[in-house]
Parts: C-alpha cells; structure tokens; sequence
C-alpha cells in the first residue's frame, strides 16, 4: 500500500511531542508525519524535527488542523491522526499491513489501545468492538464502539466522508468515525498487539465533561443515532460489547475502582 499519513495537531508546547515524533519514525512502515501548528512555532519545530513536515494550522480549532495536514500531502494510502502527548506503538505496523489489500476501497481499521500516565506508565485500556458489524447498533445508544488512536483510514474513505467537520471542538473525532459507520464505510478491527497508547494527563480537553456530554448529543442529532438500530440488535449489540471488553472492565476496577471510561478520563 502506499505511505500512512501521521496527522498531529499541536501547538508546539507539549512536553512529550519529541515522543510522539519518534513512535512514528520508528515504525517499520513508510509513514509521512505532518505537525500542524501556529505560525508563530512552526520554524522552531521545523529545527527541532527536520525530517518531518511541519505545516500552518489554518485557524479554526483542531478539526481544521487536521484537515489542513490531510491536505498537505498529496500522495497517501491511509491516514491517522494523534496528539501531541500520544503514542503509535509498534503493534501499528502490523495494522497498517492489514490494509495492503484494501486498494482504492474505502475501509477503516483500528485495533487495540492503551491507556498510559505521564510516564508511559500501564493505567489500563480503552473498550473498543470485537464485531464491527455491530458498531452502528452501539454508536445507537451512545456506546463508542471505536476509539480515534490508531485508527487507519483510507483515502477512499475520506473522500466519500469529505473531511472532519470543523463545527466540533472536542467530539469531530467520534463524529467522523460514526458517520463513516453509518453511511456504509466498511469497518475492520484488528487483531494482536495494541496499536497506539492514549496518554492521560491534566489539561486534555477530555477533562471537560460537560462540554463533552453537550458535543456527543450534538453528534447524536446531527446523525440522528439515537435508537436508530432495532431494539434486539442493541441489546444484543451491548451484550457482545460488555462480555467481550471484560478484561478492560476488570483491569480498570482494580487499578481505578468503580468508574467507567468517562469518569476516568475526567479525573485522571
């Protein structure tokens, strides 16, 4: 397949992007990594990382940025974006491999991910779905099925989806993945190793849960989600979901207590 495009959204300030950048170098597939950032950063980080593409955010918040770098590469199979503080493992080669076959198809891939501290430390695991064909049942009762980290799209795809929708702040991410869901782009979960880490830390927009609650009913309007599957198929959606994400369930009990994955994300 042709190069995966690394998207990172940044301004330039996080104290772990040197990380970021290089979890992408290391992988042994062609990768092109683009930083988009504020001009006023972007000679600093064209120094600082000199083999990666350093591009200037257009304004317009994060959605817009990662549109702008999707733009400026011209010649790419599949894309992913990550933060600044997150990591693409070494599991994500093999995940990137899996779309070799996907041509000019539109698809979306994802697979595994951790949760780690500022250290890099082990927290936990993000729930994702073991049946894509049941994703649209979950996104219909306000059930993430798939998580951004790690997730590969092919270029067919994002032109049948046209982008990321730049009205969001802080769910165009989710809204991107359950638009591509619903209007019949091809989901595939993959196997083995996790594929990216997730890094939980003060500050991250994810620490806003109202605003946060307030965007996913936005995205649940805009694509009228909700109830939108028959009553059977998600029950039985949830079912499968629960009992397949246990070990996530049970790891995140002993090492955080009773809480779901929102409330971790809001406390951590």
């Amino acid at each position: 397949m042709s190069a995966v495009l690394v998207v990172t959204p940044t301004l330039g300030t996080s104290p772990w992007l040197a990380e970021t950048v290089a979890s992408v170098a290391q992988l042994p597939v062609a990768c092109r990594h683009v930083l988009v950032c504020p001009a006023a950063v972007r000679a600093d980080l064209e120094k600082k990382f000199p083999k990666t593409l350093v591009v200037t955010e257009p304004g317009g918040g994060m959605y817009a940025a990662i549109n702008a770098g999707l733009a400026a590469v011209p010649d790419w199979g599949a894309f992913t974006y990550i933060n600044d503080d997150d990591l693409l493992l070494p599991g994500f080669a093999a995940h990137a491999r899996a779309l070799a076959d996907a041509g000019t198809r539109p698809l979306v891939a994802y697979g595994k991910v951790k949760l780690i501290d500022g250290q890099g430390r082990r927290l936990g695991a993000i729930p994702v779905s073991q049946f894509p064909s049941m994703n649209h049942a979950l996104y219909a009762q306000r059930i993430e099925p798939v998580y951004q980290h790690g997730t590969l799209v092919t270029r067919a795809a994002l032109a049948a989806l046209r982008g990321f929708d730049e009205a969001f702040r802080y769910c165009g991410d989710s809204e991107f993945l359950a638009r591509a869901c619903i209007s019949g782009v091809p989901f595939v979960r993959t196997g083995g190793r996790a594929v990216a880490a997730f890094r939980l830390r003060t500050g991250q927009l994810t620490k806003n849960r109202a605003a946060m609650v307030a965007e996913r009913a936005a995205v649940d309007v805009k694509l009228g989600l909700i109830g939108s599957q028959p009553r059977l198929r998600r029950w039985l959606a949830r079912l499968a979901f629960r009992a397949e994400n246990l070990p996530v369930y049970a790891e995140r009990v002993v090492r955080h207590g009773f809480v779901s994955f929102d409330e971790l994300l809001a406390q951590a």
